[in-house]
């Protein structure tokens, strides 16, 4: 193998993410799709939530509040990527007329 197929044997987008938010290289590269990893975590949290908090209306109070935590985070991390992307877009284009 060249050097240069190596990098493309190496790209990963979970690599860079793990780069970018953790400044690490990512251990295990998941193979599970986006809802398959989500619901895993979604499962779990309700299972355990629903464990220590029989009294539903509480539970749905605690779930109600965990998934507004998920929704910010989720809107957060969506505007740090596109930020992300239009920055490496404008790294590109400026980038461009050196070559």
């Amino acid at each position: 193998m060249s050097y240069y197929s190596d990098i493309f044997d190496r790209l990963d987008i979970q690599h860079m993410r793990e780069f970018l938010l953790q400044g690490t290289e990512a251990v295990k590269i998941k193979q599970e799709g986006y809802k398959e990893r989500i619901d895993k975590y979604r499962i779990a949290a309700s299972n355990l939530i629903g464990q220590k908090f029989p009294d539903k209306e509480e539970c749905e109070e605690i779930m109600g509040c965990m998934y507004d935590y998920g929704a910010e985070i989720e809107d957060v991390f969506m505007e740090i990527g596109l930020r992300c992307g239009f920055q490496l877009a404008m790294q590109l284009t400026m980038n461009k007329d050196e070559e």
